[in-house]
């Protein structure tokens, strides 16, 4: 299969072929949006919430961007319930400690997330994992590229994609 998003419930996308810490960082693209989108992402490879980081420039978002770098992490802020509701989560789904399946678990408990699109942004291409987070109700499923060129311009147009509905 090529990279690309595989599927999107809510926005209908085409089949198409830092871990840093808790840290919080804004962007001052230009935006047509009001505020900052608040992103959440759940990713241990520095290197991939980088590329993140480009693509939402590339597609002009104006975003802040929260980042776990395990599901442990994630979970634990979620069960302080003190946090500005995300406008976006996106989750890898083979993370230390806790994988992305128990993070997307613990995020479909939260009642105040109800309505908050959950993407997940993987390598994994496996048959299984998309039929898992499906059963899930994740929005997104979002084939991490190996091209730059590609993952900026997917994985970019994917979010903007998701953000839309808020």
């Amino acid at each position: 299969m090529h990279p690309g998003v595989v599927f999107s419930r809510k926005a209908g996308f085409p089949q198409s072929g830092s871990a840093c810490g808790a840290a919080t960082r804004a962007s001052t693209a230009e935006s047509p949006i009001c505020r900052a989108a608040r992103i959440w992402v759940v990713e241990d490879n520095p290197g991939d919430v980088y590329l993140l980081e480009k693509a939402l420039k590339h597609e002009g978002l104006a975003y802040e961007l929260t980042c776990f770098e395990d599901g442990s992490q994630a979970i634990r802020a979620l069960s302080r319930k003190d946090y500005a509701i995300p406008d976006l989560i996106l989750v890898d789904l083979k993370l230390p400690r806790l994988d992305g399946f128990e993070v997307l678990r613990s995020i479909h408990s939260q009642p105040a997330l109800v309505g908050v699109p959950v993407g997940v942004l993987t390598s994994s291409d496996a048959e299984s994992d998309r039929h898992r987070v499906i059963l899930q109700g994740v929005d997104g499923y979002i084939l991490k590229p190996e091209d730059l060129d590609e993952f900026l311009e997917l994985v970019g147009k994917a979010i903007k994609q998701m953000l839309s509905g808020r």
